[in-house]
């Protein structure tokens, strides 16, 4: 036998000794070639080769306004306090972009859904997929896995990312959402506008209303009692009393004046006459102003008691009127806006899928499975033994 031959028959046993070495070693690492490698291997070809690749467009933007003294004092305390400098009109926004409404929006307005049907797009990154249904409910939880809105609590800036298949459909679809946001604001400044101002023009219409019953209470007492004011129009009647007072004192006075001058004069008797006359001319007068229901007293405090309420409800009338254009002003110092700090981009390479890494989480999270599965095994073994 030549040198040769022995070389062959020397190779051939070492190839069949080196192979069976390694089917040994892979009998025995069995279960880790099944848990870990295959599965990365399996991932490691799917997101060189298969994953189709996807674009994130992203956009910043803020809310800002002009509140309330209340709420500027109370956000200056929680400030002061190590909380974040973000209102409850930001955390509004941020959760309507990720809402159904945003995604039902979008798909009337934008087509969101072929945005997704991308016939192109490998089977597992599109929808429907074969592990998903066909609902809105589903398209919904991938729609919150594809659109992220998040918050910087500090600074109160909001960024949003929409990750599709296509760059002109993330940016497209970005810009839409912005939009909608925006028009949230519009809507959120108009109900507050109505808010703030409806309870102003209810308490103006109520005492305007008070101030027309009262009006016409008013004219019916008029009616009632045949008089436009009774207070000015009893004026001549306690002027005549007064002239007629006066007029009764000078007599006295003269009379009195007489009965010691010249105590028989024919004059006396005519001055007692005049007296006479004047003291019952005075008491029918003044019958006329008091003591009944139809002298003047009572008539002037039925009067004088409507016109007191009614000077009291134009008061209110102008205090509610003033409270109104208060409230508009108000009203318009709480608008609410939504700057654009960095508009939707259009992104120039794909940002998923990230393959190292998701490989790596793979095979990070299949070792993690297999260790602790030989750990359960291991000490089942040990307590059996036992």
């Amino acid at each position: 036998m030549n040198d040769t031959s022995l070389t062959q028959i020397r190779g051939s046993k070492n190839a069949s000794g080196l192979s069976s070495r390694v089917i040994a070693t892979v009998k025995r690492h069995a279960g880790f070639c099944t848990v870990v490698l295959i599965p990365t291997f399996i991932s490691a070809v799917y997101f060189s080769v298969f994953a189709s690749p996807q674009y994130v467009s992203e956009a910043q933007f803020i809310v800002q306004g002009q509140h309330n003294q209340s709420n500027m004092m109370l956000a200056g305390l929680l400030e002061a306090g190590g909380a974040g400098g973000a209102s409850e009109d930001t955390y509004a926004v941020q959760d309507y972009l990720t809402s159904r409404d945003a995604a039902e929006f979008l798909m009337k307005t934008q087509n969101l859904a072929s945005a997704y049907r991308v016939s192109g797009a490998d089977t597992l990154a599109r929808f429907p997929n074969f592990y998903s249904g066909h609902t809105f409910e589903h398209f919904y939880a991938y729609y919150r896995r594809h659109v992220v809105a998040e918050l910087d609590t500090t600074t109160g800036v909001s960024t949003l990312q929409v990750r599709t298949f296509s760059a002109q459909d993330s940016q497209r679809i970005a810009r839409a959402l912005v939009v909608a946001a925006e028009n949230l604001i519009n809507q959120m400044n108009d109900r507050q506008r109505k808010n703030t101002v409806a309870a102003s023009e209810k308490e103006f219409e109520e005492a305007t209303k008070k101030l027309a019953e009262v009006n016409k209470k008013i004219d019916a007492y008029r009616d009632q009692i045949a008089m436009l004011n009774p207070t000015i129009q009893s004026q001549p009647v306690l002027k005549d009393i007064a002239a007629l007072q006066t007029t009764l004192t000078t007599t006295r006075v003269e009379l009195a004046q007489l009965q010691r001058s010249t105590p028989n004069s024919p004059l006396i008797e005519v001055y007692k006459r005049r007296l006479a006359a004047l003291s019952s001319e005075i008491s029918h007068v003044e019958t006329g102003v008091t003591g009944s229901d139809l002298s003047f007293v009572p008539k002037i405090s039925g009067y004088d008691n409507l016109v007191f309420q009614r000077v009291l409800f134009e008061k209110e009338v102008a205090g509610a009127d003033a409270s109104v254009a208060a409230a508009k002003l108000q009203a318009d110092r709480q608008l609410l806006y939504l700057n654009e700090i960095t508009q939707p981009n259009l992104p120039d390479y794909a940002a998923y899928p990230r393959g190292l890494v998701n490989v790596a989480i793979v095979f990070a999270t299949m070792l993690g499975i297999y260790l602790m599965a030989m750990l359960l095994i291991s000490g089942a073994r040990e307590h059996k033994l036992v």
